[in-house]
C-alpha cells in the first residue's frame, strides 16, 4: 500500500506540473525582404494583343511584398488573391477555393517570383504558371515555395478614389488589380436587376456623376448574387480590373457599397406545411367530408368533397403582416366539375372572434370563371387594411356539386 501511495503521488505531481495552456500558432514571419516593387515587376511584361506571358527565371531572386485586398469568403473571387503595395497591384492565381483563411484582407504577403510566370488574361496582369496556352494557378501544395504571409492582417489597403472612368488603355497597368472607390456612382439597373443571374457571371453598368461608366462584374456563385442592386447614388469600393477594353470593378461583398438605398425585396412571409397543417393552426368545419390534406408526388394541398346544403370553412392560423409592405396572396385551385364563384369563395379578416358567424370577413375576388376545370393560379394584391398582425384567410365552399382543391398557398411581401 505504501508503494502504491508513493506512485500515485508521483503521477499527481507530474500531471500538476504539465503546462495546460492551449497551444497558440506562431505568428507567420518571413525572414527576408522585398527587393522589387510591384510596379517594377509589372514593367517586366508588356501586355499583348492576346493573352501573353514572360517567365521569371530561376535564380533571379525577385521578391515583392503587398497587402491582400480581395476575399473569396463571399464567393465573388475564385482561386486568386490580389495584393498591392504603394506602387501597384497584381493578381496571383492559386488553386484553392478558400484562400481567405490564410490570406485575409490586409494580410502582408511576400512573394518569391523565381520560376513563376508574369502574364495577362484579356490584358489584366496576373502572376501564376503557364500551361496549355493560358495562365494557370499555382498548385496549392506548392504555395509554400512562393507565398509567405508575414505578421497579422493590418486592415484593407486604402482605396484610390475615382470620380471619372478613363478608357481602358488610359489607365496605367499598375492601377489595375488595386483597390479603388468610385465616388457618386449609380447602378443603371438599381432596384430592378440582381447582382448576377443564376446561370453565369453577370455585368451591370455603373454611371459616374460625369457620365462616364464602368462595369460591375459579379459571379453567379457569389452569396449575394440574387440580391437586388441598390438604388440611388453612393460609393463603391472594389478591385479595378479590365476585360480587353472594358473597365470593370469587382466587390468582395455588399458591405463595399456605401450610402445607397437598399431596395425592399419580395419575400415569402407565409406558406403551408400541408403534411401537418391542422396541427399548426389551420381550422376546418363541416360534417361528413370536411376539409382534408393530401401530400403525394402529384398533389400537396387541401381538398374538400362537400355534401349538398352544407357549409365548409377552412381558416388559416394568425399571420403577422403588420410590417409587410404590398402583401400578395397566391394559390392554385381546381374544381373537377367546374368552378362556381357563388359557391367557392375566399375571404380574409384581421379580427377573428373564434366564431365564423360573428367575424367580419372581407371577400377576395377570384379570377377563375365558371366552367374552369383546370388548375388556376390566383395572384391577389391584399389591401392596406390587410396589413395586420392578426391576418387570417378563409376558404368557404357551400352547396357545391364539385370537389375543390387548393395548393401552393403563400403570401409574399416587400421586406426592407
Amino acid at each position: 500500500m505504501k508503494r502504491i501511495t508513493i506512485l500515485l503521488t508521483l503521477i499527481a505531481a507530474i500531471l500538476t506540473g504539465c503546462d495546460t495552456e492551449p497551444d497558440v500558432a506562431p505568428m507567420p514571419t518571413f525572414l527576408g525582404y522585398a527587393n522589387t516593387t510591384i510596379a517594377e515587376l509589372l514593367a517586366m511584361h508588356e501586355i499583348g494583343s492576346e493573352d501573353s506571358y514572360d517567365s521569371i527565371p530561376m535564380g533571379s531572386n525577385i521578391v515583392i511584398c503587398g497587402y491582400v485586398s480581395t476575399s473569396d469568403e463571399w464567393g465573388n473571387n475564385y482561386k486568386y488573391i490580389n495584393i498591392e503595395d504603394e506602387t501597384g497591384g497584381i493578381q496571383i492565381k492559386i488553386d484553392n477555393k478558400a484562400l481567405f483563411h490564410k490570406y485575409s484582407v490586409g494580410q502582408r504577403v511576400y512573394v518569391k517570383c523565381d520560376g513563376l510566370v508574369l502574364g495577362d488574361y484579356r490584358k489584366l496582369p496576373q502572376l501564376g504558371l503557364w500551361a496549355n496556352d493560358q495562365m494557370q494557378p499555382i498548385p496549392n501544395f506548392k504555395t509554400y515555395l512562393y507565398l509567405f504571409p508575414d505578421g497579422s492582417p493590418m486592415g484593407a489597403p486604402t482605396p484610390i478614389d475615382m470620380t471619372t472612368i478613363p478608357s481602358a488603355n488610359e489607365i496605367p497597368s499598375t492601377m489595375y488589380n488595386c483597390r479603388v472607390r468610385l465616388i457618386d456612382a449609380t447602378f443603371v439597373e438599381g432596384g430592378i436587376a440582381s447582382f448576377s443571374e443564376a446561370g453565369a457571371a453577370t455585368s451591370h453598368e455603373i454611371k459616374m456623376a460625369d457620365g462616364t461608366s464602368i462595369v460591375l462584374r459579379t459571379s453567379n456563385y457569389a452569396k449575394f448574387a440574387r440580391e437586388t442592386l441598390p438604388t440611388g447614388t453612393g460609393n463603391i469600393t472594389g478591385i479595378l480590373t479590365r476585360y480587353n477594353n472594358t473597365v470593370q470593378i469587382v466587390i468582395n461583398n455588399p458591405d463595399d457599397l456605401e450610402n445607397f438605398t437598399v431596395p425592399e425585396t419580395r419575400q415569402t412571409v407565409f406558406s403551408v406545411n400541408y403534411a401537418n397543417a391542422f396541427n399548426e393552426g389551420w381550422i376546418k368545419t363541416g360534417t361528413g367530408n370536411p376539409w382534408q390534406t393530401m401530400v403525394n408526388t402529384n398533389f400537396s394541398g387541401f381538398y374538400v368533397s362537400p355534401s349538398a346544403d352544407e357549409d365548409y370553412f377552412l381558416i388559416s392560423p394568425s399571420i403577422n403582416l403588420g410590417s409587410v409592405n404590398s402583401p400578395e396572396l397566391s394559390f392554385t385551385h381546381r374544381s373537377p366539375q367546374g368552378f362556381d364563384a357563388t359557391t367557392m369563395m375566399c375571404f380574409y379578416t384581421t379580427d377573428y372572434t373564434g366564431d365564423v358567424s360573428t367575424t367580419q370577413w372581407t371577400p377576395l375576388p377570384l379570377s377563375a370563371g365558371n366552367g374552369t376545370t383546370i388548375s388556376v393560379n390566383e395572384l391577389i394584391a391584399l389591401s392596406q387594411g390587410a396589413q395586420s398582425s392578426n391576418f387570417r384567410l378563409m376558404y368557404h365552399i357551400t352547396n357545391a356539386p364539385s370537389s375543390w382543391y387548393l395548393s401552393d398557398i403563400k403570401i409574399t411581401g416587400l421586406v426592407q
